[in-house]
Order: C-alpha cells, then sequence, then structure tokens
C-alpha cells in the first residue's frame, strides 16, 4: 500500500508541476539604444511574448514613475522607439508597425505614509496634515538583476536615496520593484504563489526600512497606481473579491481581489477581454514571508482622473499615448498595507505587496492534482475498507446457510 501512495505522488507531482509552454519569451535591455544609452541610468526591458496567433509586447520602464506598457498585435508588429525623442519624454516617441489590437498600461504613482492615528488601517487622503506624498521618480533607480529564461523574463530594482528638490524632502530606505514575465500557466515561486498565465506581469513592491515622517507616531503605506487603458473613460473598473475554497499555495488566504477594465469595441467592432489587475489581500512584514509574518491589504474603489495628460506625463506611459490618453480610460487606485492591531510599519520597518497585470480572463484557482488525490485517497480507503468488509461478511455467512438448508431436507 506504502508504495502504491509512492508511485501516485510521484505521478501526480510531474503532472501537476508539468506544463507546455503558450509563448515564446525573448527580451532586452534598452533596445537598439546603443551608444546613447551607454553612460546613462537607463532601465527600459522590452519583453516580447509570440503565441501563435498573436503576440504580447511589454515595456518595463524605470525613467520617471516607474511604469508597464502591455500592447496585443499580430505576429508580424514590431516596436520602435525614438530614444532621443524617449529620453526626452517626447509624446510619439513609441509606436508599432501595425496597430494593436488592444493596450494597457500602470503607473506606479505614489507611495503614500499616513498616519493611522486611531488604528483603523484605513487611510484618509483628504487629511493632508496626516499623509505624506513620495513620488517614485524622485527615487535613484539601480538595477540589481536582470534574467533572462525560456520560462520567465525577471528584472529586479531598487530605489534608494529618495530626494525631492522642489519640496526639499529627502528619505533614506529602499523601495524594491521586482517583475515577471511569465510563458505559460503556473503558481509563482514568491509568496502568495499568485496563479499567472502567459499574458500577464508580476509586480513585486517591496518597501524596506524606508524612513517614515517624524512626526507621524503611526505610520502606514499604500501604494497608488495609475491604470490606462482602451476602455469607456467614463465607466470605472470592477472590483471584484473572490472567495476560494483552497489555501493550498497562499496559507491563511481565501480571497482574490480582481480588478477588471470595462469592455469595449475595437475598429474591427470586435469585443476584447480587457485587462485586469489581481492579487491576494496579504502583505509580509519579514523577508521570510510565513503565515505568522503576514497581514492584510486593503483597496479602495478606482476613482477617474481630470486631466489624463497631465497624469501620465511623468511616465514611459506619455511616450506611447501622449494626447490620445484623453479619450481613453484613466483611473487611479490604492492599495493600503496592514490591518488593525499589526503595529503599524514601524513594528518591522518592512512591507510587501505583490500583484498581477494580464490581458484576458484572469485565471481561477482550482485544486491541484495533489489535493485531489490525497482527498480522494482519504475518503476512498475508508469506502474501500467499507465495501470488502460487507463483501466478507456476506462470503462467510454463504456457506452456513447452505450447510442449514441441506440438513433440513
Amino acid at each position: 500500500m506504502d508504495n502504491v501512495f509512492v508511485l501516485l505522488l510521484l505521478f501526480v507531482t510531474l503532472v501537476d508541476f508539468g506544463y507546455c509552454t503558450e509563448r515564446t519569451l525573448r527580451s532586452s535591455l534598452n533596445p537598439d539604444c546603443g551608444s546613447l544609452c551607454k553612460d546613462r541610468n537607463l532601465t527600459t526591458v522590452y519583453l516580447r511574448a509570440d503565441g501563435p496567433n498573436d503576440t504580447l509586447h511589454y515595456l518595463w520602464d524605470f525613467g520617471g514613475n516607474p511604469s508597464i506598457l502591455l500592447a496585443l498585435t499580430s505576429p508580424s508588429a514590431s516596436i520602435n522607439i525614438s530614444w532621443e525623442d524617449f529620453i526626452a519624454r517626447k509624446k510619439n516617441s513609441i509606436m508599432f508597425t501595425e496597430k494593436p489590437v488592444y493596450t494597457f498600461g500602470i503607473v506606479i504613482n505614489k507611495i503614500i505614509e499616513f498616519n493611522d492615528v486611531n488604528d483603523t488601517a484605513l487611510i484618509n487622503i483628504a487629511n493632508v496634515l496626516n499623509t505624506d506624498i513620495l513620488h517614485p521618480m524622485f527615487y535613484h533607480w539601480e538595477r540589481k538583476a536582470i534574467s533572462n529564461g525560456s520560462e520567465f523574463v525577471t528584472l529586479d530594482m531598487e530605489g534608494k536615496y529618495y530626494n525631492d528638490a522642489a519640496l526639499n524632502i529627502s528619505r533614506h530606505g529602499t523601495v524594491k520593484l521586482s517583475l515577471r514575465g511569465f510563458c505559460s500557466l503556473d503558481h509563482s515561486e514568491v509568496l502568495p504563489h499568485m496563479l499567472h498565465t502567459e499574458n500577464s506581469t508580476q509586480v513585486d513592491i517591496i518597501l524596506d526600512n524606508v524612513q517614515t515622517n517624524k512626526n507621524f507616531s503611526n505610520s502606514r503605506f499604500a501604494i497608488e497606481l495609475l491604470v490606462v487603458g482602451e476602455g469607456n473613460p467614463d465607466i470605472p473598473m470592477f472590483v471584484d473579491p473572490k472567495k476560494s475554497l483552497d489555501d493550498e499555495h497562499t496559507p491563511g488566504i481565501f480571497e482574490v481581489v480582481e480588478v477588471r477594465t470595462p469592455p469595449y469595441k475595437s475598429m474591427d467592432d470586435f469585443r476584447t477581454e480587457g485587462a485586469y489587475l489581481q492579487w491576494r489581500p496579504v502583505s509580509y512584514t519579514t523577508e521570510s514571508r510565513s503565515v505568522s509574518s503576514s497581514t492584510e491589504t486593503i483597496q479602495y474603489p478606482p476613482v477617474k482622473v481630470d486631466n489624463h495628460t497631465i497624469a501620465i506625463q511623468n511616465s514611459m506611459l506619455y511616450c506611447y499615448y501622449g494626447d490620445k490618453v484623453n479619450d481613453l480610460l484613466t483611473q487611479r487606485m490604492i492599495v493600503s498595507l496592514g490591518m488593525k492591531g499589526d503595529g503599524f510599519y514601524k513594528q518591522t520597518h518592512y512591507s510587501t505587496w505583490t500583484f498581477l497585470i494580464g490581458y484576458g480572463t484572469p485565471p481561477n484557482e482550482k485544486f491541484s492534482y495533489l489535493v485531489i488525490m490525497i482527498v480522494s485517497i482519504g475518503l476512498g480507503i475508508p469506502l474501500i475498507i467499507l465495501f470488502a468488509t460487507g463483501i466478507y461478511m456476506c462470503i462467510r455467512k454463504s456457506p452456513n446457510r447452505s450447510n442449514t438448508t441441506y440438513l433440513s431436507h
């Protein structure tokens, strides 16, 4: 019996972790920039993910506020960057050889520190005296690692030496950003082990020993994202927290939050699925990332932006969208880190948030083959024993009835 269980476990493990590649990944750092980028601290990663019928293009950029551009095109399309204009942050300095079917962009727009005086874990942006705004563009971003593999591409960045010269604000501490693109459906290696598809990028944010406002007794942090997409600008994005029965990959967390862009019709009257953000509402307060060091995140309703062009000017998205952004969905959304009673940021001086950016339908968590097998064995063995016992009792009693009948004759 033990040998059978071991063989089943090995088989299910191989099935569970084996997968076929859906997209072919190719990436490059500052593509075709040449000598212009040689002596500059520039990090713009281009990731091309080719599928059988289409291609997803990603740009990960750290000039200005960190931003991500996603574009869906035919396989024959390619990207062109006019580097002199791009470095000067001019519009139309990013173009595709064919009009994309769909585009979507994210800007990590603000890191907001707020003084949670009453320990509610809720942020009140209107309370100016209890909030401080840090703009990621004022960090000095250093490229720590970049890896190119057949299964994923990873970029690790660190922002240090915050200095807002206009307001004369300086802060020590580190903001770490890790971006990862994938070729297939699987769970990420990093807690909270998000389920990604071949159409998604994972963003992992870490606030490590970030200096807080000395006048704030109970500092917490929140992240503001700026979202641009080809949806109806008058319809807010849909926020859908979903409950799950399974916490196999993220212990103790039975919820996934999804934010979907509203549907739209393209020039060919083809209804696309749009883009999404997805995350588990958990933040870790230590580098080890365990259940004991976890706290919660709180999401707030998306808010429409008044002046779209000004909103994206300090990011790479302006280089692509330019003034066209005025006709597009442009909204901001805030996610705060921490929950009531967790000791605030000063407890460990460490907070994380991990989310996915993707195109199409967000993946749904399902019970893995391993869990199904364990449950099946747990329920099946008692049933087999009960069934076998019943048969044995029937067989055992059967000869007695035959002998009794024979003697009576």
